[in-house]
Formats: structure tokens, sequence, C-alpha cells
């Protein structure tokens, strides 16, 4: 994730910060500037680590206040180690949103999602706001094929899917 944070760090700052004269800070383990270039900052990139723990305190910090989008970049983890990190960060930003009467938009990037109405609904998003590309938009085509593996159980199914 740290590795993802510099690579949109580097890319906005050439779109985002040059031309459009915007303040963009990086908040990770590694990086911490001081609290008035928080403050000051536009954009914030950051950890869902880093922005959970820095979110927690919202009541005391203005700049978490202030916060009107979130982009959570690789939104599908949240069926893997980060997923309850990443579902605290939704619920206290709607939650926050609802105490300081105002509205948060969030907005989740993935690759592609089996569930991407189920994640849109639970994101709030109506079906205006779900953009759920075609596999034929891709830069990179995508195959896609089927594979059957027959047993009735579960365990001896998993492992001959693991084999091949």
């Amino acid at each position: 994730m740290k590795a993802l944070v510099r690579e949109r760090v580097a890319d906005w700052k050439k779109r985002l910060v040059r031309p459009m004269n915007r303040r963009l800070v990086e908040l990770t383990g590694d990086i911490t500037p001081d609290l008035q270039t928080v403050r000051n900052a536009d954009i914030i990139i950051t950890t869902p680590e880093k922005w959970d723990g820095i979110s927690r305190n919202w009541r005391t910090r203005s700049y978490v206040q202030q916060v009107s989008l979130v982009i959570i970049d690789e939104i599908h983890l949240l069926g893997g180690d980060r997923g309850p990190t990443l579902e605290v960060i939704v619920s206290r930003m709607n939650y926050l949103a609802s105490q300081l009467k105002k509205n948060i938009r969030i907005v989740g990037l993935s690759t592609a999602l089996a569930n991407a109405h189920d994640l849109a609904a639970w994101l709030n998003i109506d079906h205006d706001g779900l953009f759920n590309f075609n596999h034929s938009v891709r830069p990179v085509p995508l195959e896609i094929y089927i594979d059957g593996f027959a047993g009735k159980h579960y365990c001896p199914r998993c492992i001959t899917m693991n084999v091949g």
C-alpha cells in the first residue's frame, strides 16, 4: 500500500498539484509531515491503516472534518486482510458525515468485480453512480474460462483445484 501511495503522489503531483496549484501531502507509516502541512493540504494521500488511525480522533482533528471526498483504490481488498480496516473507514466517514450534516463522497476503485452492485449498495451508491465497465473496454483483453472440478465434498474439491 505504501508503494501505491507513492505512485499516486508522483502521478497526482504532475496531474493536479502543478497544473491546478493544489497542495498535496503524503501520510504513511514512513512519512508524517507536520500538522500545519496536513491542515493546509487540499489532497491527502494515505494508506488505509494510517487514515484509520487518524480518523479515529475526527472530533479533535479539523482537517479530518473538512474531508469531502474519499477515494479508496483497490476496494476489492475488502475480501482480504485489509477488509476490516476499509469497512471501518467507510463506516466512520459515513458516520462523520451524518454527525457534521455534510456530504462526503466515497469513490471505490477496483479491478473487475462480480458483485459490483452489492458493493455499490453498501457504499450507498445509486445506479447512476456505479460504473462497472465491460471487459471489452479494458486496455488488456480479459480472458474468461471456466474449469469444472468433480467432487461433492469441500476439502477434497479444494485440494483438486489447488493441484491444477
